[in-house]
């Protein structure tokens, strides 16, 4: 049984012969129904006047210069070509706003990784410094400090081999040589 023609066949002939009077009656009959249907659902009006004409071209470029019956109304075929059309734009943007959270996520993390070099950096030269001076303090106060921060020894002991009179004796020439080595970094120290 043959399918009867809808009379917006004149329409597709329109479009296809480039008859500007008709083509002008299908944006005056069917472009608002894109444009409401298209703000409804997260665009702008230029959004919809893109689809409506990108529809348009889908219909040219599909059914011209060949033989087909339009069975439906062209308004019915355009909001279907426009709807496809506006989901895949939202899918790709979506998709291009997934790509820019991850760059921005990459970026963010490549800063904290620079963020955390530099700061290994800045306490490998820290370290650097503390050894150099370290070399500046007397023999006594080198080995005093060593022996202590070691643990291997009690203090007793330790004071009784440098020979302290006591374990007070001992703390506080640790408190000067600690206080000597802090200066001599901090005068020797520099960030950069």
């Amino acid at each position: 049984m043959p399918t009867e023609t809808h009379p917006d066949q004149q329409y597709i002939t329109a479009l296809c012969s480039g008859n500007e009077v008709l083509i002008r009656e299908i944006y005056a009959k069917y472009a608002r129904s894109v444009q409401i249907w298209v703000t409804q659902n997260n665009g702008e009006v230029a959004d919809a006047q893109d689809l409506f004409q990108d529809a348009l071209m889908a219909v040219y470029d599909r059914y011209c210069g060949r033989e087909f019956v339009l069975t439906s109304s062209l308004g019915a075929l355009l909001l279907s070509i426009c709807r496809r059309k506006w989901f895949d734009r939202l899918a790709q943007k979506t998709r291009e706003e997934g790509v820019r959270k991850w760059e921005e996520n990459r970026y963010n993390e490549e800063d904290s990784e620079w963020e955390a070099a530099e700061a290994s950096i800045l306490q490998q030269k820290r370290q650097e410094c503390l050894s150099q001076v370290f070399l500046l303090l007397s023999e006594q106060c080198q080995k005093m400090l060593t022996m202590v921060a070691a643990g291997a020894h009690s203090v007793e002991q330790i004071a009784a081999e440098l020979g302290f009179a006591n374990a007070n004796a001992l703390y506080q020439s640790k408190h000067r040589c600690t206080a000597r080595w802090r200066q001599l970094f901090n005068e020797h120290f520099k960030e950069n």
